[in-house]
């Protein structure tokens, strides 16, 4: 999946409020197993310095919330009216 590309087509304005969501996400999944060390790395440092709202953050974000939890992702996905964007989340 091009996550660059799909962050791409959400409007900027729900960037937080998405972010907000994924990180619910993130932290309510039981399957951290599947979390890819680098990303985990990656992920905390923008939530350390505070971008988890910019594009790459939410890149990553919408990568690992998928990773861990792809249906519930799809549902914030949902949540947020981001119907079209939903339909680019490929479930496994």
């Amino acid at each position: 999946m091009d996550y660059p590309k799909i962050v791409e087509m959400i409007p900027a304005e729900k960037w937080g409020p998405l972010s907000e969501q994924l990180i619910g996400v993130i932290l309510g999944s039981k399957n951290d197993d599947k979390m890819p060390t680098m990303l985990a790395n990656t992920m905390l440092l923008k939530m350390k310095e505070g971008k988890t709202n910019t594009k790459e953050g939410l890149t990553l974000l919408l990568e690992a919330a998928v990773l861990l939890d792809c249906e519930k992702t799809v549902g914030a996905l949902g949540e947020m009216q981001l119907l079209k964007i939903a339909e680019q989340v490929v479930c496994k």
